[in-house]
């Protein structure tokens, strides 16, 4: 719901902005007109005061310049000159219907404004009054007054509308932005259920009535998918937990009997040997049933955690005890170094989990390097969590399998390559740690598991 009010809040201040780039540009426009009608009506290149110096007096007759002719040819239509008793005493392309002579109130009349509907513009003379005409409704006129305090205020009232025009702009942006949100809650609120997994079904009717339709459909395909991914893993879950559960029975018996020909006196060496075969595989097949079965459980959240405070310093050297104890080949070395800091670092976690995830990692050390190697297995504890680290001296682990370790697309991926490595980022997963799989520069492979720390360290009492 933030996002959806920061939205709004953008809108307003996009459509606020707009308002007032419209109001600055219109101002600009505004400017430009006037002054390109200022220059239109009265350009700088020839005023009336020239053209009215043009007219001179010599003699008793009056001559005008060529330039000041042909200003009033390419500017006006006629001229005259008035004297003080009101007289045309000169004239140029007058008018017919243009009067000679003219009273005090008669030029009052149309000194500012027309003559006959003639625009005219006046100007003082050293022999009179100077008149120039235009052509008839070639010039608009109109007299504009102002009171003086209305000038005054001026600079006050343009702030002020720019003001109000702001307010006006925003708040009306404000009010689309209202409609706007309300539109759009349905449709995020809708979003976030199906983020969730919760169906959605929105009203379609609106402006926004065919993004409802399509988030409605969406849903329901998701909402499907879900089904059938849910009924999927349920299906897979309980085919391979009801597989394990039927192979234990007759498994147990196969290894039974390979174990008393094994240890029957009266067979044959060769015999004896092809019995120790048969049981050491089917414990192989019991192992591999037993993870294939607890990947499951780990990877859809179905295997209980059966979280209680434990030390993992006792728990691998525990680890370390039962490999060293189960016979192992002397061509294999294991090294326990548990750092100070982490002798009474103690984690909340599934004793019996923890202990297959240390264990899959030796094992698989010794699976894939048959002619022995060295096993380091290093504790320490840092801020918050503690680094557990199994590493060897072997070959490594090939390039690819190393990539989908760290960054496995899906729980059967790694499956290809040994379910024990699997579990093991499953355990770590489960218990909120992060498992992360490196190669050697000398040779071998190296795996840190990183858990978090229930009590960081425990003072010896």
């Amino acid at each position: 719901m933030k996002s959806m009010v920061k939205i709004l809040f953008r809108y307003v201040l996009s459509a606020a902005g707009v308002a007032l780039i419209l109001l600055i540009i219109n101002f600009a426009l505004l400017a430009a007109w006037t002054v390109q009608t200022s220059k239109i009506a009265a350009p700088k290149e020839y005023s009336i005061v020239q053209i009215a110096s043009g007219l001179t007096r010599s003699g008793g007759v009056y001559t005008l310049s060529e330039s000041a002719g042909r200003e009033i040819e390419k500017r006006y239509q006629w001229a005259m000159l008035l004297d003080n008793a009101g007289n045309v005493i000169w004239s140029k392309n007058l008018p017919g219907d243009v009067p000679l002579h003219y009273s005090v109130a008669e030029v009052a009349s149309f000194v500012r404004w027309y003559l006959n509907d003639y625009p005219v513009t006046a100007w003082r003379h050293p022999d009179g009054l100077f008149v120039l005409g235009s052509s008839k409704e070639s010039t608009w006129k109109y007299p504009i007054e102002m009171s003086q305090k209305v000038m005054d205020n001026t600079l006050l009232w343009i702030p002020a509308v720019l003001l109000l025009n702001g307010i006006a702009a925003v708040l009306l942006a404000l009010l689309f932005g209202m409609r706007l949100f309300r539109s759009l809650k349905p449709l995020a609120q809708g979003i976030e259920n199906m983020a969730e997994k919760q169906p959605v079904e929105l009203s379609t009717r609106g402006l926004l009535g065919d993004l409802a339709a399509g988030v409605n459909k969406t849903s329901t395909r998701l909402m499907e998918q879900e089904s059938a991914l849910h009924k999927r893993d349920h299906a897979r879950t309980a085919w391979i937990a009801g597989v394990s559960h039927d192979i234990r029975t007759p498994l147990s018996l196969v290894m039974g009997y390979a174990s008393q020909l094994e240890d029957d006196p009266e067979l044959p060496p060769v015999q004896r040997d092809q019995a120790g075969i048969i049981r050491r595989q089917s414990e192989r097949i019991k192992t591999l049933v037993s993870d294939l079965n607890l990947a499951s459980k780990l990877e859809y959240d179905m295997q209980p955690l059966r979280r209680n405070p434990l030390m993992l310093a006792a728990l691998l050297r525990g680890v370390a005890a039962d490999f060293l104890n189960s016979g192992l080949d002397n061509s294999y070395v294991i090294d326990l170094t548990i750092d100070e800091s982490a002798q009474k670092a103690m984690i909340s976690g599934d004793e019996e989990l923890l202990r297959r995830a240390v264990a899959n990692l030796m094992a698989n050390s010794i699976h894939h390097n048959p002619n022995g190697c060295a096993i380091k297995i290093m504790l320490e504890a840092g801020w918050g969590n503690c680094s557990l680290s199994v590493s060897d001296n072997g070959v490594g682990f090939p390039p690819d399998r190393l990539s989908r370790l760290n960054h496995p697309q899906n729980a059967a991926e790694l499956q290809n390559h040994g379910l024990g490595l699997t579990i093991v980022r499953q355990i770590v997963k489960a218990h909120g740690g992060t498992a992360e799989f490196r190669n050697l520069p000398a040779g071998g492979c190296l795996v840190v598991l990183c858990l978090p720390v229930c009590t960081a360290v425990i003072t010896a009492q």
